[in-house]
Order: structure tokens, then sequence, then C-alpha cells
């Protein structure tokens, strides 16, 4: 049996969905979950097995095409998150849509916190989406757009 992983990255916020990646089915827009992913060459690294709780963050790599520049430039000013998910699956039953019975295998939720660039790549940095200090709220800059308007005494 031969094994392949596909991963998925969806950026959100509360008021929606502003992209969904995928890197494995090259040059081919895939329906997974009833929604369309757009394949998008990038790595995700950071996860690791053994450590549950973990509150590190994720780091993703991503080519510096004009859409990932505009969609990672947003994020950051505006607190957006990123899910994160891995499958496995096996490959020797097709490798031109994902299958039905895939195994997710990681999964990480966090907040774009901020990104490296070079002339190639951007790297974004997924902060945890668990508190370190207790499990209150994320670590994250609280914005009109996230909690509406403040109090006025």
């Amino acid at each position: 049996m031969a094994r392949a992983q596909s991963q998925y990255l969806r950026i959100y916020d509360g008021s929606g969905t502003y992209q969904r990646w995928q890197s494995y089915y090259v040059n081919t827009t895939v329906t997974w979950d009833s929604a369309a992913w757009i394949y998008q060459d990038f790595a995700a690294d950071g996860i690791t097995a053994g450590v549950v709780g973990d509150e590190s963050g994720m780091a993703v790599t991503l080519p510096a095409t004009s859409i990932v520049m505009e969609t990672v430039d947003q994020a950051i000013s505006n607190g957006w998150l990123a899910d994160l998910s891995i499958y496995q699956f096996d490959s020797l039953l097709g490798n031109t849509a994902p299958q039905a019975g895939q195994e997710l295998i990681a999964a990480f939720t966090g907040e774009i916190v901020g990104a490296k660039a070079t002339l190639t790549s951007i790297t974004l940095q997924l902060g945890s989406a668990v508190s370190p200090v207790g499990a209150q709220i994320p670590p994250r800059k609280l914005t009109t757009r996230i909690m509406g308007k403040g109090c006025i005494l």
C-alpha cells in the first residue's frame, strides 16, 4: 500500500473564508468537505507527534506570489485565523481528487501573527489558539472587528 499526504490551509475570520489552498493536487482545484480548494504550493513545519497540548506555533511557507502577499498583509492587519489539516490516504486508489476515506492525521488552528519574506517565499507564523497563561482567550490583538464596539463609561 502506497501512502501519501495532502495538506489543506484555510484562511478565515468570523465573517467568512478568504482562501482555501491545498498543496497536493498540482494545478487543480478540488472539492473537499463541500468546498473548493485551489492548488497553492506550500509546506507546513511544526506539527510533531508526542506532545499533547503544546502551545507552540506553526510555520507555513508559501511562494511569494501577489495573491499570497495580499492575503498575508490583510491577515496580519485584521487578525485572521488559519486552519491547517493534514490527511493521509492510499495513493494507489487515485491521485486526481481527494478520497472520501482519507484520514485526518494532524490539525492546527491559530492566528496569523506574522510573516517573514524573501524574494521567492513567505513564511507565515501561526500563533497558538491556546493561551499560554490560561484557557480564557487566545493571545491576540483585539480590534473592533473582533470584539465590536468597546464599552463607553
